[in-house]
């Protein structure tokens, strides 16, 4: 039994709390929150980004997605947590659990700061109407986490309009016209406010972020920030651009405040306690919980992040043909090389660029059956050793000043089995031929999954992830809701058609435990193809290894995909490379 669940139950007995809900974002429903945020972390020892604890008084339950099976279920080996495989067949979700669990009279907990106004009225829904209490108001795991980390206040800087291609009150300005004549908008959204105000920091990792909150008024746009976070520089210009400055800590009692206004939300984004506050009596009628205009704006990119972005990823495809060339040679000569050490000379790469700000994400680097855990993070301590046998994947990526990159690999390190071939072939030819696919006006993501796992289907694989995710512009890897997946959101609003300058990933995969996974990830951006057509554009430049693949399981059609990419590639990069690189790129990209 984890011990910090023992000390929570004290906790919850003396609170008067039956079951206590800890999820994984923050007060701003970030993917990836500040270590201050990392309570479920802490409560359960899952380090995986996406899950929910659920503390019962004799048992606990952790919900998490397909991309963390295999690490969850290593990582609460004997903590006395059950896990909860989200998506399985005869899992039943949180809300449907607790529903059965709870009686009337009992008392459910959570830190509604945290828990978002979509999932916390579900639960609520379900649960209030049996009799069951909730009790929002107090973070109890700040009783136990005695060494919690304080919440961070990196300095704040402006992003140049010349790469952000248009100026925070433009930006101001196109979301009030989308604001329908509504009063005010309130946003939660870290990457957000990054956005509209062309603002970047260093308070999340890997997330060029700050902590804050912004309300849009008609005539007034106000920030809540860290003073700790604000140069003269910055304040200088907020003032220019219209915003007012107030405390960040000001926030919930402002919001508390409002009342006879129609208001503009998105309940995806606001905490549940933030939709508590404005729900009063005099604010009836007067709540629209919508998609909110910032993000809509966020996810399609303008032709100068565009353009930026391409630049971003052709020095980024230049890096990956570098590392590549490096790790296939070390390898081959016998170097003691572990998944980690190799993949911090990627790293040392992407840092050496003057643009650089932060990696993207903590580079995944996954040898054999490591390659199997979706998001497995090699430490020095464990890593396996690289040898001249089997295929390495490496999921990789930076925060330059001019573009985010995400890119995934899989390479051979030498012999084969005749699976693995198969395998990464497979993969292969479902990217290019989602890249490849042209499509009407009007197409969301479920309707073009199927390109990417046809091929895959035919053989009885698939994937436990989505195939494709927006990625922002020196933003969050991962901006939502721009994805292509398999299964359509429930939250209808949230599945957006595809619009020209949207940036998003193309990552088939297959995962055999034990054994092998193969990934393979570029990035695109949308493009117009006339006559009420749309199509990709590539966005990553980086070669594919020739050596795995099996050419008689590809059609005529994949071979041409196959060979149109590879050709684009070395023409992109090879310029950045020296004698020996660029020999060796001409024959990893060569027809077949």
């Amino acid at each position: 039994m984890r011990a910090t669940i023992v000390d929570l139950r004290k906790v919850m007995q003396r609170e008067g709390i039956d079951a206590w809900i800890s999820p994984s974002s923050d007060a701003h429903q970030s993917e990836y929150p500040t270590e201050y945020d990392k309570c479920r972390r802490f409560l359960s020892g899952f380090t995986g980004s996406a899950g929910t604890l659920l503390v019962l008084k004799e048992e606990a339950y952790l919900w998490t997605d397909g991309r963390y099976f295999l690490q969850a279920e290593s990582e609460l080996k004997d903590s006395g947590i059950t896990l909860m495989k989200m998506g399985e067949p005869g899992v039943p979700t949180l809300d449907e659990l607790l529903e059965k669990k709870l009686k009337s009279g009992e008392v459910l907990g959570f830190n509604g700061s945290v828990l978002s106004f979509s999932e916390g009225k579900v639960i609520a829904g379900k649960v209030v109407k049996n009799g069951v209490k909730l009790k929002i108001g107090k973070d109890i795991t700040n009783e136990i986490w005695l060494d919690r980390p304080e919440r961070p206040h990196t300095k704040v800087f402006i992003l140049d309009e010349k790469y952000a291609g248009k100026s925070a009150s433009t930006k101001i300005n196109e979301v009030r016209e989308r604001m329908n004549g509504k009063d005010l908008l309130i946003i939660s959204s870290l990457s957000d406010i990054a956005w509209l105000t062309n603002l970047r920091a260093f308070d999340i990792q890997c997330n060029p972020l700050f902590l804050s909150y912004f309300i849009l008024e008609k005539d007034r746009a106000t920030i809540f920030i860290q003073d700790k976070s604000l140069t003269d520089e910055v304040r200088e210009y907020l003032k220019k651009n219209g915003i007012d400055i107030k405390p960040y800590d000001d926030f919930d009692e402002t919001v508390a405040g409002i009342s006879h206004k129609e208001i503009l939300f998105d309940e995806a984004d606001v905490s549940y306690k933030t939709f508590i506050s404005i729900s009063k009596k005099e604010n009836a009628n007067k709540l629209y919980s919508v998609l909110s205009p910032v993000t809509y704006l966020k996810n399609i990119k303008n032709e100068v992040e565009v353009a930026n972005t391409k630049k971003s990823h052709l020095r980024d495809g230049v890096y990956m043909a570098k590392y590549i060339y490096w790790l296939k040679n070390q390898v081959k000569n016998g170097a003691d090389l572990t998944e980690k050490t190799a993949s911090d000379y990627l790293d040392n790469l992407r840092r050496e660029d003057e643009l650089f700000l932060d990696l993207s994400f903590p580079t995944i680097s996954g040898y054999a059956d490591n390659g199997a855990i979706v998001h497995y993070e090699a430490e020095y301590e464990t890593a396996k050793k690289l040898e001249a046998k089997g295929l390495y994947l490496f999921d990789s990526g930076a925060t330059y000043k001019d573009g985010t990159t995400d890119v995934t690999r899989t390479i051979s390190l030498g012999e084969n089995t005749y699976e693995e071939k198969l395998h990464y072939t497979l993969v292969t030819i479902g990217m290019l031929r989602l890249l490849n696919t042209t499509f009407k006006r009007g197409a969301i993501g479920v309707s073009l999954d199927i390109k990417a796992r046809e091929a895959l289907w035919e053989y009885g694989l698939d994937y436990n992830h989505g195939t494709g995710h927006g990625v922002g512009f020196v933003n969050t890897v991962h901006e939502m809701p721009t994805s292509i997946r398999n299964k359509i959101n429930k939250d209808v609003y949230r599945n957006l058609e595809f619009e020209p300058g949207m940036i998003m990933s193309d990552e088939p995969g297959v995962y055999i435990s034990g054994k092998h996974g193969i990934r393979m990830e570029i990035l695109m951006t949308v493009v117009d193809k006339g006559e009420g057509f749309l199509g990709f554009e590539p966005l990553t430049m980086a070669p594919i290894d020739n050596e795995p693949l099996l050419v008689d399981v590809m059609t005529k059609r994949d071979i041409e995909l196959y060979n149109n990419y590879q050709k684009q590639v070395y023409d992109s990069i090879s310029g950045g490379l020296n004698e020996e690189e660029k020999a060796w790129l001409k024959e990893v990209t060569k027809e077949i």
